[in-house]
């Protein structure tokens, strides 16, 4: 048996996600809209990201930065980016990285919260570039706080998001659901759905 990845049609039906929600979602995956999914360990980042990567065209190129095969390339147009700690420096891992992405020219840039890379060198060298979809832990309601400590992100490059997804763990039933899709509009997050 496989691993299974969930769909965006899923996420409605195990009420994690609602239409609306998607829709916000699909419209900012096919406009190339910088995009941020946050939440607590296991609410669920990693299998959003999944169910967006059904947005994309197959004829998009998709780059996925991850580490310990966190990320199953499930479509012929998604190239994984394996990052896991070896005997090489972060310095030279993430200039590889680097390399690798700007080799590949993806229309996207998936980064699943990884702290194997400098993250915050590759928005620096790359966030003017290419779109992305990134993933970061967030433990407190300081969403852009938390991103900036997990990610070692500056303010002024959280800014350049264009969407962040909260999500939230019900951890009495285990239930994980976006909790809000906010636009990130003069340094604020603004509501949407």
């Amino acid at each position: 048996m496989g691993v299974y990845i969930f769909t965006p049609e899923d996420l409605i039906r195990y009420g994690s996600a609602t239409p609306e929600q998607l829709e916000v979602l699909k419209n900012a995956v096919l406009s190339r809209k910088d995009i941020l999914v946050v939440g607590s360990s296991r609410s669920g980042k990693t299998k959003l990201v999944e169910a967006l990567m059904h947005f994309v065209p197959d004829d998009w190129k998709v780059a996925v930065v991850t580490a310990y095969g966190e990320f199953k390339p499930f479509k012929p147009n998604i190239a994984v980016i394996d990052t896991r700690f070896d005997s090489m420096s972060l310095e030279r891992r993430t200039s590889e990285v680097i390399s690798k992405i700007k080799d590949l020219n993806p229309d996207y840039v998936v980064v699943d919260t990884v702290h194997t890379i400098d993250v915050a060198r590759l928005f620096r060298e790359l966030i003017d570039d290419y779109a992305f979809i990134v993933t970061s832990l967030a433990l407190t309601d300081d969403i852009k706080g938390e991103v900036g400590h997990w990610l070692g992100i500056s303010g002024e490059t959280f800014d350049k998001f264009d969407v962040v997804v909260e999500l939230r763990r019900d951890w009495r039933t285990g239930m994980k659901r976006i909790n809000r899709v906010y636009e990130v509009k003069n340094g604020e997050l603004r509501g949407v759905v």
